[in-house]
């Protein structure tokens, strides 16, 4: 039996990361090609419904019930959310896929800072050293690395001040209702589908009189077929949608050790996949900040599992 489960856990693990590695290579892909960072985010937010929706419609899943009080708790993380996915795809689209992955493992950073404040929340000194070499990894491969751009940076570190900020605010409403039936896939659903809401009319703001040009642009290069763009901008929906329904359930199963493994294993794996997949280069003193970097990621999460908080409520 115990064999099985860990197969089962290995199992999820792997689609986990084979959803997330295709996400980001459609997604990069996209935008080599299509300079519409903010329409791709909102569309992929989108997207992520033409799945879910169906299932409920068909009473394969149940479907969530909610008031507009469980609406209004919802809200305010669920616009944090898709401006969080929209700095994300702008991040990607100004710099490599390698060098978000290594800006974004400050996020922790993000986490200790903003529980501090808004929670009260104060971690133990040995948890947060090991953000020491989180903060001096990123800086040394940031100063080394030839992808670098300031707008990739300024993007990236938005991303991790956003999902931050959405972990806090989803901390603080942890207790308060948020309607039937709502499980972690239903709660994700509803969340992306206000996000999309939300960043919709940006995008159309901010792009949409460009956007013919944009898209003609994109089919005159040649890559793509109008018909293949289509059908890569729908995949990288779905598989945005997937990877992150597939990470919530694998990683509510595990210990929370194996969850900051398994976190740190799946930045690992994007950052060879950027190598391998799209050429990046990287000189041996990036790769030495970035080694640092995630390794103080793995022990930070672990250390956390290790120490309890001190709460300034208690």
């Amino acid at each position: 039996m115990a064999e099985a489960s860990s197969a089962k856990i290995i199992t999820f693990f792997l689609i986990w990361y084979a959803i997330n590695v295709i996400y980001n290579g459609m997604n990069k892909n996209v935008l080599k090609v299509l300079d519409l960072p903010w329409t791709l985010a909102s569309l992929q937010l989108g997207i992520g419904l033409l799945y879910v929706g169906p299932l409920w419609l068909l009473g394969l899943k149940k479907a969530p019930r909610l008031n507009s009080s469980n609406l209004l708790t919802l809200a305010p993380i669920a616009a944090i959310h898709g401006l969080g996915q929209s700095v994300t795809v702008l991040s990607l689209g100004a710099g490599s896929l390698a060098f978000v992955n290594v800006v974004k493992s400050l996020e922790p950073f993000f986490n200790v800072v903003f529980g501090a404040i808004f929670m009260g929340d104060v971690l133990p000194w040995q948890v947060n050293a090991c953000l020491i070499p989180v903060v001096a990894g990123v800086a040394i491969a940031s100063a080394a690395d030839l992808n670098f751009t300031w707008d990739c940076f300024a993007f990236a570190m938005g991303s991790n001040v956003a999902f931050s900020l959405r972990g806090v605010l989803t901390k603080k409403t942890s207790t308060q209702p948020k309607g039937e039936n709502m499980d972690a896939g239903n709660t994700f659903a509803i969340v992306t589908a206000i996000a999309f809401l939300v960043t919709l009319p940006i995008a159309l703001f901010l792009e949409g009189p460009a956007f013919k040009l944009e898209w003609d642009k994109a089919i005159k290069t040649g890559v793509y077929s109008e018909n293949e763009l289509m059908a890569r901008i729908l995949g990288s929906g779905l598989s945005f949608y997937l990877y992150n329904e597939v990470a919530m359930y694998t990683l509510d199963t595990v210990h929370p050790i194996t969850h900051a493994v398994g976190n740190t294993i799946k930045r690992v794996i994007l950052i060879v996949f950027s190598v391998i997949a799209f050429g990046t280069t990287m000189t041996t003193q990036s790769v030495v900040g970035s080694a640092i970097a995630i390794a103080g990621v793995a022990m930070y999460s672990i250390a956390k599992t290790m120490f309890k908080p001190k709460s300034k409520s208690a």
